[in-house]
């Protein structure tokens, strides 16, 4: 299950072409994730598992950026890692 959630989170991030030094709010990603995995303890539990794992790889940069109403979490995919990503999304 962790295989599918990290495949839908970079398939995201590739179609919005977050690369590098552009990134997006993490609640924009998490919103591409289904209802039935975001809706349930289980899920949320899982999306968080696998964003850590992400992390963890470096396959995504998670930076605190100041917004008008405070802070959010931002996301964007690490472009030194660009072959590793390739090959994992072409592997699945």
């Amino acid at each position: 299950m962790t295989e599918i959630v990290k495949k839908m989170i970079l398939q995201k991030l590739i179609r919005a072409n977050i690369w590098g030094g552009k990134h997006t709010p993490l609640d924009f990603v998490k919103k591409g994730i289904p209802e039935h995995y975001r809706n349930t303890h289980q899920g949320q539990r899982e999306i968080e598992k696998t964003l850590k794992e992400l992390v963890n790889d470096g396959w995504i940069i998670i930076v605190l950026k100041k917004t008008g109403k405070g802070s959010d979490e931002h996301v964007s995919l690490n472009q030194r890692k660009v072959q590793e990503i390739q090959q994992f999304m072409n592997q699945i």
